[in-house]
C-alpha cells in the first residue's frame, strides 16, 4: 500500500514537473513560433510582448500584441491583454470548450483606398486555392464552444484615403454570451453598446465554413446617426448629421461575393437633421420608415415595400453659385493622388439602379425656399406638403399626387404621370395653384419686370408634357385685383416692357386678367430655367397686348371683334359703312373704359392707285349724271354704288368716254389725262380729309371722347407714294406708362 502511494506521488510529481516545463518552456517557444511564422500565415507581422500558457488550468494570456498591415509600415490591430481559458478535460471528447475570452484595450485601424479595404486579403488566405479538391461533406466530430467573450475599452479607427476622411469609434464595449461551431456551421450572438449612450447593437449570425455562406440578423437600437457621418460623406457633401436610427436587418450572402449580399428588414429614422458643409441645416425629418423587401448592392436592385416620410422640412437657398440641394448632392472632392490612381484603374461597368417602391407617402412636410439671386431677398414657405404614390419605379410609369398649402390661404396640387427618368421617357404634369397672394411673389416680378406687386390674387392651371426632356405646355393664368407698385430702377430682364399698360389693357370690367401662354424648352440644356421660360412667355404675351391694345381689351372683355388694329375704307366714299361704324363704336367703348388711353388713326392708301380710281369714278359719274338728270348735285350712297357698278365694257359708256377723252390709250390713262393728275390728287386728299373730320366729330361729339385723346390723320405724301397695302386706317392705341 505504502509502495502504491509512493508510485502515485512520483507520477504526480512527474506530471507537475511536466506542467511546469510546459509553462516555462512551451510559452516562450509558442511566442517565437507565432512571431516567426505570422507573415506566412496571415501576411502580417505579429509582435507579442509576453505569452504565458498554464497547462494545469488551461489558461492562455497574451499581452501587448501588435499586428502590422500588409506593408509592415503601420499597426493594423493591437491589444494590451488577451486572457483565454480552455477546458482541457473536454478535449478528450473532441470538444474545444473555452470558458472565457477576455480582451482589453483593443485597437484596430481600418482604411479604404477606394478599391479595397486593408483586410480584404484575409478571407482568401483561409480558403483553398485548389478548385478541383473534393470537399469532405461529412460532419466533423469536433465541436467548438466559445463562452463569456468580453471586450473592454475597444477603439476602431476608419480612414477613407480616397476622400481624406477619418472616423473613430472609441471606448467600445462588447459582450458575447457564446459562440458554437460544429459540423462546419458557426452560430453566434453578441451585443455591444456604443460609447456615450449612442445606442446598442445586437447581432445573431450563422456561418458555414465549407460553403463560405453566412446569414446575419442585426437589431440596432437608438443609434446616434452622428457615427454614420463619414459613410454619408462618401456620397454627398454633408457637414453634419444628427438623429436616431433603429433597424431590424436580415442579410444573406457569401464571403466570396461580398457585394452579392441580399438585405431585408425595416429601418426607422427619427429626428434626422442633415447639414451642409457650412453647418447650415438643409433637411430635417421627424420620421423615415422604410420596409425593405430586398436590396442587392451587386445588381443595384432596391425593392421597398413602403417608404414613409413624416414631418420633413427642406431649406433650399438659391444663390449665384447654385442651390443648397445641388451642392449637397455634388460628388465630394477627393485627393489629387486618389484621382490619379483611380484614373489608372480600368473602368468598371456598374449596373444601373433598379429602384421600386410599392407604397410611398409624404405627409406633414414643408419647404422653405430662399432666393438670393433676385434684386431683393425672396422667402417663400410651402406648408402641409403631402404626396402619395404606388408601385413607383425609375424606369416604369408612375403616378404621384402632391398637395400643399401656400401662404395666406393659397393651395397647390400636382398630378404627375410618367417616368422618373424624364430625359428618356415621356411624362405629363398637371399643376394647379389657387388663391395665391401675389404680394408674396413681388421679388420675382421685380426681378423679371422691374415692378413690385402691391396686391393681387392668382390662380393657375398648368398642363405640360415632357418628351425626352423637352417640355411643351400651356399655362392658363387668372389674376384678380392686380396692382403694381412703382417701377424700380434695376436691370430687370423685361424692364422695357410697358407692364402697367399691358395689365390695364388685359383687365376686364370685373378686374380680372386672363392669360394663356405656351411654354417650350429643353430640360437637358444646362442653362435651362423654367422660371425664365415662363417669364419670357408671359412677357411676349404682354408685348402683344401693348402692340395691339384694342385687341387685348376686346379679348379681356370676351368680345369677338376681329382685327381691331386696322379699319378698311372705301376711297370713293366720304363716309364709313355701317360695319366700320360698329368697329368704331367698340373702339370708343374701350377709350371710355381706359381714360389714360389715346387713339391715333392714320389713313393709308397708294396715291397712284387712288388717283386712277378717282379718275375712272369721275368719268363714270359724268356718264351717270348725263343719264340721270335728277342725280346732278350731291350724290347719295345709293348713287355712288350705282356709279361703281357701271361696267367698263358697257357700249354706251365706252362711246361716251371716247367722245369725252378720245380713243388713244387705256380707259384709265385717258381719264387721268382728262381730269389731270394734280386735280385728281387734290380731290383724293380732300375726300380723305373729309373722312378724317367725320371720324373725329363722331368720336368727340357723339361718343364724348376728349379731342386731345383722338388724332385722325392721313399719312404723309412720301408714305402714300410707297404704300402697297389695302386702303385702310391704321388703328394705334397709345398709353402713357405710369411710373
Amino acid at each position: 500500500m505504502k509502495k502504491g502511494w509512493k508510485v502515485l506521488i512520483i507520477i504526480l510529481a512527474v506530471i507537475a514537473g511536466l506542467l511546469l516545463l510546459v509553462r516555462f518552456v512551451a510559452s516562450p517557444i509558442a511566442k517565437v513560433v507565432i512571431e516567426k511564422n505570422s507573415e506566412r500565415w496571415i501576411g502580417r507581422q505579429v509582435e507579442i510582448g509576453s505569452l504565458s500558457v498554464s497547462a494545469l488550468t488551461g489558461n492562455v494570456r497574451i499581452k501587448d500584441l501588435r499586428v502590422t498591415d500588409e506593408a509592415d509600415t503601420a499597426t493594423f490591430a493591437a491589444w494590451q491583454e488577451l486572457d483565454v481559458n480552455i477546458s482541457l478535460l473536454r478535449l478528450i471528447g473532441k470538444h474545444v470548450y473555452l470558458r472565457h475570452i477576455h480582451l482589453s484595450d483593443f485597437n484596430i485601424n481600418v482604411w479604404n483606398d477606394g478599391q479595397r479595404f486593408n483586410f480584404s486579403d484575409l478571407p482568401q488566405r483561409f480558403r483553398s486555392d485548389d478548385s478541383t479538391a473534393v470537399q469532405d461533406t461529412t460532419p466533423s466530430a469536433w465541436r467548438v464552444s466559445l463562452n463569456d467573450i468580453r471586450l473592454r475599452n475597444g477603439n476602431i479607427a476608419y480612414t477613407d484615403k480616397n476622400r481624406g476622411q477619418n472616423w473613430n469609434l472609441e471606448h467600445l464595449r462588447l459582450d458575447v454570451p457564446g459562440l458554437e461551431f460544429g459540423a462546419g456551421q458557426t452560430d453566434a450572438g453578441l451585443r455591444f453598446d456604443l460609447p456615450d449612450d449612442a445606442g446598442s447593437v445586437m447581432l445573431r449570425g450563422a456561418y458555414d465554413m465549407q460553403s463560405n455562406m453566412y446569414s446575419l440578423i442585426a437589431d440596432l437600437r437608438d443609434i446616434d446617426l452622428h457615427f454614420l457621418l463619414p459613410v454619408v460623406q462618401e456620397h454627398i457633401s454633408a457637414g453634419g448629421l444628427d438623429g436616431w436610427l433603429g433597424a431590424h436587418i436580415v442579410a444573406h450572402g457569401s464571403l466570396d461575393d461580398v457585394m452579392g449580399v441580399e438585405v431585408q428588414g425595416n429601418v426607422n429614422v427619427e429626428s434626422l437633421e442633415l447639414r451642409d458643409e457650412n453647418r447650415k441645416t438643409v433637411a430635417e425629418v421627424g420620421q423615415i420608415a422604410v420596409a425593405v423587401n430586398s436590396i442587392v448592392p451587386k445588381t443595384m436592385k432596391l425593392q421597398f415595400d413602403s417608404l414613409l416620410v413624416d414631418s420633413m422640412c427642406l431649406n433650399i437657398t438659391r444663390d449665384k453659385n447654385g442651390n443648397t440641394i445641388s451642392r449637397l448632392l455634388a460628388s465630394p472632392e477627393v485627393a489629387d493622388t486618389a484621382q490619379t490612381e483611380q484614373a489608372e484603374q480600368p473602368a468598371q461597368k456598374s449596373s444601373p439602379l433598379d429602384l421600386s417602391i410599392a407604397k410611398f407617402a409624404l405627409r406633414n412636410s414643408q419647404i422653405n425656399y430662399t432666393d438670393k439671386t433676385l434684386f431683393s431677398k425672396f422667402n417663400y414657405r410651402i406648408r402641409g406638403l403631402r404626396a402619395s404614390a404606388q408601385n413607383m419605379t425609375l424606369s416604369g410609369n408612375n403616378h404621384i399626387i402632391l398637395n400643399a398649402s401656400l401662404p395666406d390661404g393659397g393651395s397647390m396640387m400636382l398630378n404627375w404621370r410618367g417616368s422618373l427618368d424624364y430625359k428618356k421617357k415621356d411624362s405629363r404634369v398637371v399643376a394647379m395653384l389657387r388663391n395665391v397672394q401675389l404680394e408674396g411673389l413681388s421679388p420675382w416680378t421685380e426681378y423679371m419686370f422691374a415692378y413690385p406687386v402691391k396686391k393681387g390674387i392668382l390662380s393657375l392651371t398648368s398642363d405640360n408634357t415632357l418628351q425626352k426632356g423637352v417640355i411643351d405646355g400651356l399655362q392658363k393664368i387668372e389674376i384678380y385685383d392686380f396692382k403694381l407698385g412703382r417701377k424700380q430702377n434695376n436691370d430687370a430682364e423685361f424692364k422695357s416692357l410697358p407692364l402697367k399698360s399691358a395689365i390695364a389693357l388685359m383687365t376686364d370690367m370685373s378686374g380680372k386678367i386672363l392669360i394663356e401662354v405656351p411654354v417650350e424648352g429643353d430640360l437637358n440644356e444646362p442653362k435651362f430655367s423654367l422660371g425664365k421660360v415662363i417669364g419670357r412667355a408671359i412677357g411676349n404675351t404682354l408685348l402683344k397686348a401693348t402692340a395691339a391694345p384694342f385687341v387685348a381689351m376686346a379679348q379681356a372683355s370676351g368680345i369677338q371683334a376681329g382685327d381691331l388694329n386696322q379699319m378698311s375704307v372705301d376711297l370713293l366714299q366720304p363716309d364709313l359703312s355701317l360695319e366700320q361704324y360698329k368697329k368704331l363704336d367698340l373702339i370708343a367703348q374701350m377709350l371710355t373704359e381706359q381714360e389714360n388711353l389715346s387713339l391715333r388713326m392714320v389713313q393709308q392708301f397708294n396715291m397712284k392707285t387712288a388717283i386712277q380710281e378717282r379718275a375712272l369714278f369721275n368719268l363714270k359719274r359724268s356718264y351717270y349724271e348725263q343719264q340721270n338728270a335728277d342725280a346732278i348735285g350731291s350724290l347719295t350712297l345709293l348713287d355712288i354704288e350705282k356709279i361703281k357698278k357701271i361696267n367698263n365694257n358697257d357700249q354706251q359708256f365706252k362711246h361716251y368716254a371716247e367722245e369725252l377723252t378720245g380713243k388713244r390709250g387705256s380707259l384709265t390713262s385717258r381719264a387721268v389725262e382728262y381730269y389731270t393728275e394734280d386735280s385728281l390728287q387734290a380731290e383724293v386728299l380732300r375726300y380723305a380729309e373729309m373722312r378724317n373730320r367725320i371720324l373725329t366729330n363722331y368720336l368727340c361729339k357723339q361718343k364724348d371722347i376728349k379731342a386731345k385723346r383722338v388724332s385722325i390723320t392721313t399719312d404723309s405724301a412720301e408714305n402714300l407714294t410707297a404704300y402697297k397695302g389695302q386702303d385702310r386706317y391704321e388703328v394705334i392705341a397709345e398709353m402713357e406708362e405710369e411710373e
